[in-house]
């Protein structure tokens, strides 16, 4: 799907919902205002997931036309061209009006009846999910996809308002299971030719196609049902002021809260430092009495309660009163696990330039560990799921293991490390990786270390495929018995090892130094540590290098007293543009869907091993640490 070169011109459907979010984003976007990063893998996810489907929607209208038009103006005037014979199928038709326009990415015209299809990646079980309630009403979990369906269906009728026009949603239906092996593969979503493939016609059951017609044409023409969604009484008035907004000079009066949490104009602290313009900075700054929006907003703060102290008027971190949290010194004698109300307290403490303990780390976290067995294994898998099974039998969205990485460390500090990733020729990624990861001499040795509970889960799923495949899978029942022996094993809270052991319980409940913020994701934690510890910075100031890596410095100066985080080192060394999960599942996702050279095959096998890598030693790494304090 090509991008039209004159499309910011126009108010969209994308620019619609983000009016309904908060008007003044209309301005921001008209501006040229720039955007958070954060949240760019997800977005790149989604689209992908988009194509799939859209791919397989398509698969059964092989004389579908594409409108490839790079201009709005004249895709319009070819989609309204098309659209005079009475039947025919377009893909990505454009409708424009009075400065708006939409493209949708199917229609179907048969005599007076104009099919138009939405597609939405967010999962329907038919099962148990409802477009609307008992009352009519459209329930909360649907209602931007409604809206935004309203919105094309509104351009839709004033382009053709004698055709009787059916709005029919699809999402993938959690209900259903794939009849084809390789899917994403056979769809070849990522063609920019967007040639229709022939697929089995069963596959189709993996959509649900549904009829949303009457929910639709309610919010478009009945001022007394819409008028519980939108700004303005009618849709048209609604239009109407956001398309005054978005070409406008003139910015609407924030009203900022909660919604503004996510924002995506809300952008990095270091990017405002640069000289960059912040919409979130100029909503916030004229309700904050001191302090920049862009560092301790309340937004910041670890855990719950944010309503309430926005209820308080408490915007910035320091303008929490000191008696209605606990002191640093309660922290420090505390003996129990450490609270996020109390993680809240030490950024409050902070924020108001009052001492706060350099680490607290609980007594039971040196009992747990003292429990750990060597060999310890750090553990780390790499997964995926996809709107489109990659296997026959599987729901859209299943769980999909491509890769894992092990760090073995010794008691005699040594260590190694071993890895897997799917070659995509060996057979299904999800049993290979346990053939492999069975492979691993001494695994079932010592003790398995995860950051989060994943790696029993993801095992646990895969065992009950294997039962289900046992007649199929000729060494399903060894598989199955393996893993068992593994999930069976009790995390390092119980008295008796051998354990998969969870570092991320032990963070979150049982350890802080004074550089953690809100984020107890291993990249966050490692970085506070790898900045706190001088052990850390001896041995990491040295090279470091593995199968994946030669001679790399982990350890590096940030220029303000600590480290750099590893992830932006492995980024910024030109070594792997993968920094988080979901950015891993982007790239295998490209991967699994098309025929790659041999080359680019390589390229982006190396960036998931050396990104996959890292997550372990980084592991190893927070352990190292606290290894180090236990003496």
């Amino acid at each position: 799907m090509a991008r039209f070169n004159d499309r910011d011109k126009y108010l969209t459907r994308h620019l619609f919902g983000a009016g309904l979010e908060c008007p003044v984003k209309l301005y921001y976007y008209r501006q040229g205002y720039p955007q958070n990063k954060q949240s760019r893998p997800f977005i790149e996810h989604a689209i992908y997931n988009k194509r799939l489907l859209t791919a397989l929607v398509r698969s059964v209208y092989p004389d579908g036309i594409l409108v490839d038009e790079k201009q709005v103006p004249k895709a319009a005037d070819k989609t309204h061209q098309l659209l005079q014979s009475a039947n025919v199928v377009l893909f990505d038709a454009v409708f424009e009006h009075k400065s708006m326009m939409a493209r949708l990415p199917i229609v179907h015209k048969t005599g007076n009846k104009l099919t138009a299809f939405y597609i939405r990646t967010k999962a329907f079980d038919s099962r148990k999910h409802r477009i609307t309630d008992a009352n009519g009403f459209i329930n909360s979990k649907w209602e931007k996809y409604i809206l935004d369906f309203a919105y094309q269906v509104y351009l839709i009728q004033n382009n053709f308002p004698g055709l009787d026009i059916q709005a029919m949603l699809v999402m993938p239906e959690k209900s259903s299971s794939a009849y084809t092996d390789n899917l994403p593969l056979l769809l070849h979503p990522l063609d920019n030719s967007q040639k229709v493939v022939d697929v089995d016609f069963s596959n189709q059951e993996l959509l649900a196609k549904l009829d949303v017609t009457e929910v639709v044409e309610k919010l478009v023409s009945q001022p007394v049902f819409a008028e519980n969604y939108l700004p303005k009484p009618t849709l048209k008035e609604t239009l109407k002021y956001f398309s005054a907004v978005y070409s406008g000079d003139d910015k609407p009066e924030p009203e900022v809260g909660l919604k503004c949490k996510n924002c995506e104009f809300r952008i990095e602290e270091n990017r405002v430092g640069e000289g960059e313009k912040s919409g979130f900075n100029e909503c916030w700054s004229p309700v904050m009495s001191e302090g920049s929006p862009s560092k301790n907003h309340i937004f910041d703060l670890i855990g719950p309660g944010t309503n309430r102290r926005l209820a308080n008027g408490n915007y910035d971190q320091g303008d929490i009163p000191l008696d209605s949290i606990f002191s640093s010194a309660s922290v420090i004698k505390s003996e129990g696990r450490i609270s996020q109300e109390m993680r809240q307290a030490l950024q409050v403490h902070k924020r108001k330039n009052e001492d706060v303990p350099e680490e607290i780390i609980r007594p039971v976290l040196f009992e747990e560990l003292d429990r750990w067995e060597f060999p310890l294994h750090f553990l780390d898998f790499e997964a995926g799921n996809f709107a489109v099974p990659i296997r026959k039998n599987r729901t859209p969205y299943h769980l999909v293991v491509f890769q894992f990485s092990c760090h073995t460390l010794y008691q005699d500090g040594t260590w190694k490390h071993r890895e897997w990733i799917d070659d995509l020729n060996s057979g299904y990624s999800n049993y290979e990786l346990v053939r492999r990861l069975k492979d691993i001499s001494d695994i079932e040795e010592g003790t398995i270390v995860q950051y989060s509970n994943f790696e029993r889960h993801a095992l646990k799923t895969i065992r009950s495929e294997l039962l289900k495949e046992h007649d199929e899978i000729s060494d399903a029942i060894q598989l199955v018995s393996w893993i068992e022996q593994l999930i069976n094993r009790h995390d390092s809270s119980h008295s008796q090892p051998p354990y998969i052991a969870d570092i991320s319980r032990l963070v979150k409940n049982f350890y802080y130094n004074r550089e953690m913020e809100s984020s107890l994701s291993i990249k966050d934690v490692l970085r506070s540590v790898m900045s706190h510890s001088s052990y850390l910075k001896e041995i990491y100031s040295r090279p470091y290098s593995s199968s994946n890596f030669r001679d790399i410095i982990w350890w590096q100066p940030d220029g303000k007293g600590g480290a750099k985080n590893p992830y932006a080192v492995l980024t910024e060394s030109g070594d792997s543009p993968i920094r988080r999960g979901t950015e891993a599942m982007v790239v295998y996702g490209k991967m699994i869907a098309q025929k790659l050279d041999p080359k680019k095959k390589q390229a982006y096998q190396n960036a998931l091993l050396k990104y996959c890598e890292l997550d372990t030693l980084a592991m190893m790494m927070i352990f190292q640490h606290w290894q180090e304090k236990m003496g």
